[in-house]
């Protein structure tokens, strides 16, 4: 599997000389957020909180059971066709869309998440990585991102280096490390209530689809050490321990995401006419008409995506969340007011919906009631820290109230996740000079500017 072997490289590449001292956390941080920079850059991540908090809540369900760890883990989706994830030192945890696509249950995805914890919590990347000599910050951040972006577009465009293959070569699992890892993550997954034979059809879908991979793809990296023997080593542990499935997640909310990650990274010109086409067969299905409602929202057709999502909601009367798509839709259409008329009662009954609470700040903003705005956007600023969006027009309403180093501030957030660190500097000595002098947020950046100012001349 893919994302095994490039773990491997993510704990190995920024290694220290012939001491035989393991990468310190701080290295492994320094590591993990120059890579997570240069996807940003790239415009490689997903950055639909919906998506996104799927996946947080599958891995932060599995992470309650994996004992002390050295990071808070954070979870990211590339925008990427191969059937990929991996952990990045630092605690960053990426699932590609490919396989979100691809899975049929959550227990698959729980599957691999648990999977990549284990090879972190035993350590396995760290016992080897003594066999290689010092690489510089960027060149390992630079091949790394080639190796994760190799399925795709923007991963072709980075060279992988016959260093980086003899790197994954020297220092590829063995079939030890991947016992070890399947039997921390069975006990990971099982004691979060998972059916663990979600890891096994993960596996077996991982290797049929072999051939997603791209042609520039290294050869090495489509192999997995005793994969067969793997899943009868599964088979095994599943039989004797008969693991009870405590948790049985919705197979709609799987679904839901599913439809979503393909309006975001497919042509939503396309998907009208497939969407069309399939409903001509089975035109009481549900998704597809949900899928239908959000790629004519995509081409800013609004009244028919209104019309899907109604059919979806009558199809659906339980799954609520639909009706957050159709508040969402009404606002994209600039008609606030049915927007609001939804998401109040909603939030009501879901009043930790972080989503529709965001939606509801962002309709007041259009209708220029900030400082109801503003009350929401106080709020959520933690929980959506690194949402690139969510800073956007954070931005934008500090600049309607008045309040410019405010609003510098959060632009300078913004252009951070976005990658460009440049521009968000820019922003972070505008919103210095206007803060007042007495501001803890000026004291704050001052920390930043200086901070900024030493790994310069440090270079």
């Amino acid at each position: 599997m893919r994302y095994l072997v490039t773990l491997v490289l993510l704990f190995t590449l920024f290694l220290p000389r012939p001491s035989f001292s393991l990468m310190s956390p701080e290295d492994e941080a320094k590591l993990g957020q120059k890579v997570l920079e240069m996807l940003q850059k790239k415009d490689s991540l997903v950055e639909d909180p919906e998506v996104i908090n799927y996946v947080a809540q599958v891995g932060r369900r599995i992470i309650a059971h994996i004992g002390p760890h050295y990071f808070p883990f954070r979870f990211y989706v590339i925008k990427d066709p191969s059937l990929n994830a991996f952990a990045l030192p630092g605690g960053y945890i990426f699932v590609n869309t490919g396989l979100l696509e691809e899975i049929d249950r959550e227990d698959e995805l729980a599957g691999v998440l648990a999977h990549e914890l284990a090879h972190v919590q035993a350590r396995h990347l760290a016992k080897r990585m003594q066999k290689l000599n010092r690489l510089s910050l960027a060149t390992a951040a630079v091949t790394i991102v080639g190796l994760l972006l190799g399925g795709g577009q923007a991963g072709q465009a980075i060279a992988i280096t016959s260093s980086a293959l003899a790197t994954t070569k020297a220092l590829a699992y063995s079939r030890a490390d991947e016992e070890e890892a399947d039997r921390l993550g069975f006990e990971y997954l099982t004691a979060a209530g998972y059916d663990p034979k979600g890891f096994i059809e993960v596996f077996n879908k991982i290797l049929r689809h072999r051939w997603l991979l791209s042609e520039n793809t290294p050869s090495y990296l489509l192999t997995h050490p005793g994969t067969a023997e793997r899943i009868t080593y599964l088979e095994s542990m599943i039989e004797y321990y008969k693991p009870k499935v405590t948790y049985k997640p919705d197979p709609f909310k799987l679904r839901r995401i599913q439809v979503r990650v393909k309006v975001l990274t497919h042509d939503a010109g396309d998907l009208v006419l497939r969407y069309q086409e399939e409903l001509r067969k089975t035109p009481d299905d549900p998704m597809l008409h949900y899928g239908l409602a959000l790629s004519m929202a995509k081409l800013r057709r609004y009244d028919e995506a209104v019309t899907e999502m109604l059919k979806v909601i009558r199809l659906l009367p339980k799954e609520d969340d639909f009706k957050l798509d159709l508040a969402e839709i009404y606002f994209e259409a600039a008609q606030y007011d049915k927007a609001l008329d939804i998401l109040s009662p909603y939030i009501k009954r879901y009043p930790y919906k972080e989503m529709a609470e965001f939606l509801l700040a962002r309709c007041y903003q259009e209708t220029k009631q900030y400082q109801k705005a503003l009350n929401i956007f106080k709020e959520l600023e933690k929980k959506f820290n690194e949402y690139p969006e969510f800073h956007y027009y954070f931005g934008q309403l500090y600049s309607s109230l008045g309040k410019s180093g405010l609003a510098h501030y959060q632009f300078a957030q913004y252009f951070r996740l976005k990658g460009d660190q440049k521009v968000a500097l820019y922003h972070l000595r505008q919103a210095y000079k206007k803060l007042p002098p007495e501001s803890p947020l000026r004291s704050k950046i001052a920390a930043k500017l200086a901070a900024t100012k030493e790994t310069n001349n440090g270079k």
